[in-house]
Formats: C-alpha cells, sequence, structure tokens
C-alpha cells in the first residue's frame, strides 16, 4: 500500500504543465524580497561600460574686464550763468622745429636770392641785346617785375608745398605750429619777412643762433622744420 501512495504522490506526464517556466522556475532571479537577507543591503546597479562618464558644467568663456572712461568734470558756468566749453590742451610743438642749424638758413636764403639775382641780370643783359640802355628811370619797373616776381615765387610754393625752390635744395621746409599747412597770409608774412631780411643786409637771421625761431618765423608764427 505504501508503494501505491507513493506513485500516486509522482507527478504524471499529464500533471506537467504545458507553459513555459513559471515566476518561481529558474528563468527569472529570485526578486529582491527572496533575496538572502544575509547577503547584506542590495548594490547599486553598475552602469553600462559603454554609457558615457558623467558630465562636468560647461565653464562660461572668460569675459575681458569693460574700462569704463574717467568721468569728465561738469562744465563750471560762467559768471554770467551761460555754460563755457572746456579749452582745448594745445599739442605739444615739435621739438625738430627749432633744430634748423643757422647754415642751413643760410644756405636755403641765398639760393632763393641767386635766383632773383640771376633773373635780374637776365633782364639787363636781354635790354643790352636790344639796344636799350637802363638809366635810373627804369630801375622802377625793373624792381617793381621784380618784386611780382618775387611774391608768386615764395608765397605759391609755400602755401602749396611749404618750402620755395631754395629751401626744397637745401632740405628744409616751413610749417605752421604744431605740424599744420601754412595759410596764404602766413606765406604773405613769411615773404614779408625775407623782404625786410634782405633789405637790413640779413642782419635778423641772427636771432636763429643756436637753433631758434628765425625773425621770418616769429613774423608769420610758423616754424622751419628740417626734412628727413
Amino acid at each position: 500500500m505504501s508503494r501505491r501512495r507513493n506513485r500516486r504522490e509522482e507527478p504524471t506526464l499529464f500533471d506537467l504543465p504545458l507553459d513555459g517556466p513559471s515566476d518561481e522556475s529558474e528563468g527569472r532571479a529570485p526578486a529582491a524580497s527572496e533575496a538572502d537577507p544575509a547577503a547584506g543591503p542590495e548594490a547599486p546597479a553598475v552602469e553600462d561600460a559603454q554609457d558615457e562618464g558623467p558630465r562636468l558644467p560647461l565653464e562660461a568663456p572668460a569675459r575681458e574686464p569693460r574700462v569704463v572712461p574717467p568721468a569728465r568734470p561738469p562744465a563750471t558756468p560762467a559768471p554770467g550763468g551761460r555754460i563755457e566749453p572746456e579749452p582745448r590742451a594745445a599739442p605739444p610743438a615739435s621739438a625738430e622745429a627749432h633744430a634748423v642749424p643757422l647754415s642751413v638758413r643760410w644756405l636755403a636764403g641765398l639760393a632763393d636770392l641767386a635766383v632773383h639775382l640771376a633773373l635780374a641780370i637776365t633782364l639787363l643783359f636781354g635790354a643790352r641785346l636790344l639796344g636799350v640802355r637802363a638809366g635810373l628811370n627804369d630801375w622802377v619797373p625793373i624792381g617793381f617785375f621784380l618784386l611780382v616776381f618775387s611774391f608768386f615765387y615764395s608765397v605759391l610754393p609755400l602755401a602749396f608745398w611749404g618750402q620755395t625752390p631754395g629751401m626744397a635744395w637745401a632740405g628744409v621746409a616751413a610749417r605752421a605750429r604744431f605740424g599744420e599747412s601754412l595759410t596764404f597770409p602766413q606765406t604773405a608774412l613769411r615773404w614779408v619777412g625775407s623782404l625786410l631780411t634782405v633789405a637790413l643786409l640779413g642782419l635778423p637771421i641772427l636771432l636763429a643762433v643756436g637753433g631758434r625761431r628765425s625773425f621770418s618765423d616769429r613774423l608769420s608764427d610758423s616754424d622751419t622744420v628740417l626734412l628727413e
């Protein structure tokens, strides 16, 4: 009898389940509640090796410090209540303007004077060829012609190029104060200063001894500079 009971208790072919393995079968890992409590707390899941690592926050690009110009002080009102603009500081005068040697100034002046003398000799020689002798009455128109020639010879080149032919040969030029170009009134005053220097036998040029400004420079408020 005991042998029959043991055979009946054993599962038969028809008692086996037809479906796949159940949840409690070996196909599924035991749940966390079914795990061995002696194994300790559950370890965190390990991320896949192909996953990216922890991303660091991107640093913002460093910005250059902004330079803030100093605030200008407010303009002080005039006694009458009108606000006057602040006077602009004049740029410093060029140091090379007062370094022209006296010998270079003499060369430039003598070269221009030689051109005037050559023209006067040409006029007298041409009159002799024509059979005309220049008398005292003829010197006045000749002098007036030389004066007009000297004006255009000096004023126009100084106004447009800042130098006469004699100054260009000596390597000097005339500039207004602080390096600006000459105006027509300044060129006219330089021409007057040259005439006075010739009339006084060159004595005013002694003001330029030691690299100082000449008489024409002071009269026209200009400078004579050396060219590089």
